[in-house]
């Protein structure tokens, strides 16, 4: 069995040396659930700084609620428009796991960029999640109806 390929090997009598051992590959089966949503954000709703001169921020205030499906954050654009930011530690409700906790600050999540004749605008997270999330249809009107005008 340990000649195949089943993710068990054999220890040779050369590599008997205690001093190169990988404990780090010890795991508990308890933590098994708490261990697979430390990379996982099942929902949480997070403060987006807006800029709320740019078109597509049309009649917010300077926030935004976003709600945070992933972990998807754009690093500053230098010739685009970054219209949401996400900074550090603004999670306002909802599971954040650790791992992914530390990816989601200081970046765009609401942009737009040029390209060739038009603009591209680009949302990390959907803004009308199924269709309840209302804060988000306002910015998806501003998007087809005012970016580009």
């Amino acid at each position: 069995m340990a000649g195949g390929d089943w993710g068990i090997k054999m220890r040779k009598a050369e590599e008997d040396d205690t001093s190169k051992k990988n404990y780090a590959a010890i795991k508990k089966y308890s933590d098994r659930e708490r261990d697979g949503v430390i990379n996982n954000t099942p929902g949480a709703i997070y403060k987006v700084e807006l800029d709320n001169t740019h078109p597509l921020a049309f009649g917010y205030p300077d926030y935004y609620f976003a709600l945070k499906k992933n972990g998807a954050v754009y690093d500053f654009m230098k010739d685009g428009w970054n219209v949401g930011v996400v900074k550090k530690d603004r999670a306002v409700a909802g599971f954040v796991g650790s791992k992914i906790q530390e990816r989601i600050k200081d970046g765009t999540v609401i942009g737009v960029v040029s390209m060739g004749n038009g603009l591209i605008t680009f949302f990390a997270d959907d803004p009308i999640f199924r269709n309840f999330w209302e804060n988000g249809k306002l910015m998806v009107c501003n998007a087809v109806f005012l970016v580009g005008q």
